[in-house]
């Protein structure tokens, strides 16, 4: 395959991670912060809602891109070296995929304990700020936890596919 097109297809594949990344470092580091400061809780929570199914949309096309740029880029070395891998290159690929699939998974958790379940049982209670205080805050948390490991998860896949460069 002619390597501007391997550079482009690695470059849209980087480029999907980062908005991945960056998008639930944004509502977790920036906004979330920002509207529990700015708001009443209920409100903060209603507009940190309403962001994070704006980013969902985004990410979930990015994860469909990472997953056909990335069988595009493995494609691409096999093309490049007779389908001869290494096998510490094989290693290192099915650790980046596993390391990939608990991203996703955090990564759903992170959504659906905040899209679902905060928005189911503050629909069903309707009640007031001070008595969702203890809900909002226990499912915050539990949200913030997947967020960061699905952070830390997307680090250790960009240290993996770093090293599967030498492998």
């Amino acid at each position: 395959m002619h390597a501007t097109v391997e550079l482009f297809i690695r470059w849209i594949h980087l480029l999907a991670a980062m908005i991945w990344l960056s998008g639930i470092f944004f509502s977790l580091f920036i906004v979330s912060p920002i509207l529990r400061r700015e708001l009443f809780l209920v409100q903060s929570y209603q507009h940190m809602a309403a962001i994070r199914d704006r980013l969902r949309i985004i990410i979930h096309i990015t994860i469909h891109v990472l997953l056909i740029t990335g069988a595009m880029n493995v494609v691409t070395v096999g093309l490049n070296t007779n389908m001869q891998f290494s096998r510490g290159y094989v290693i290192l690929l099915v650790a980046k995929l596993g390391f990939v699939g608990l991203m996703t998974v955090f990564h759903s958790l992170h959504i659906s304990v905040l899209g679902c379940k905060l928005a189911v049982e503050t629909a069903e209670l309707g009640l007031t700020d001070t008595i969702l205080q203890p809900l909002i805050t226990k499912r915050e948390r539990q949200t913030q936890l997947f967020a960061i490991l699905t952070i830390l998860s997307g680090l250790i896949v960009f240290a993996l596919a770093l090293s599967m460069k030498n492998a």
